[in-house]
């Protein structure tokens, strides 16, 4: 099976593009959504202002109602009666549920063509290529506006420890950080040079709007 998870607090207008395809390029897909408290790997972010979430701990911006609509057999939405213990709680909260699959992590405002995602998964549903690595390793690029993006090698953006996104579990497992992304088990990556030679390259619009950038700005 193949697998994508989400976790997200106001997660407009990215959630409504990654609604468009990943749906149909996997099985299952879990969205966590909600506030953390700063804890675990992320303990060095800050506080997230009230402004920001609803009474309910999640978004304030219309991602909470839309997951709401959208929500059905295949969509999971995963949400905590109270602030989340960091990421990491967020990451773990699906994992009692899968095994022998193909795991993807797809940050919010992280949009992959769909034929990239066709190609990556033919690559990987080869048993061979299991023996070999664990997970993969990608480069993206790496939105600071609305039309500028970083797309040089091993700089802001592109560091050597980002971009793990891929993984194969073949028992249940479970995350040891969410920063840098690591799961239990998974120690044998298929380097990011391969990939971006098999031009595997997703988008990051990390910094591309104003509501997003002031948010970053309060919580990191």
């Amino acid at each position: 099976k193949k697998i994508a998870f989400t976790i997200v607090l106001n997660g407009m207008p990215f959630i409504k593009e990654q609604y468009k395809y990943v749906p149909t390029c996997f099985d299952k897909w879990y969205i966590i959504e909600g506030a953390t408290i700063p804890a675990n790997c992320t303990s060095w972010c800050k506080q997230i202002p009230e402004k920001y979430i609803n009474k309910y701990k999640c978004s304030v911006d219309g991602t909470y109602e839309f997951l709401n609509e959208i929500q059905n057999d295949k969509i999971r939405v995963i949400r905590k009666n109270g602030f989340w213990n960091g990421k990491l709680e967020m990451c773990n909260s699906f994992m009692d549920e899968i095994e022998n699959c193909t795991l993807m992590q797809l940050d919010v405002d992280e949009i992959w063509k769909p034929e990239i995602l066709r190609n990556i998964f033919e690559y990987n549903d080869k048993p061979e290529h299991h023996t070999t690595y664990d997970f993969m390793t990608f480069k993206c690029n790496y939105y600071v506006g609305p039309n500028l993006k970083i797309i040089s090698d091993n700089t802001y953006g592109d560091m050597p420890y980002e971009w793990y996104r891929l993984w194969n579990i073949k028992h249940k497992t479970q995350w040891i950080s969410h920063e840098p992304p690591r799961i239990l088990g998974c120690t044998r990556t298929l380097i990011k040079e391969f990939t971006k030679n098999k031009n595997w390259i997703f988008d990051h619009y990390a910094y591309v709007n104003k509501e997003q950038i002031q948010f970053k700005e309060d919580f990191y």
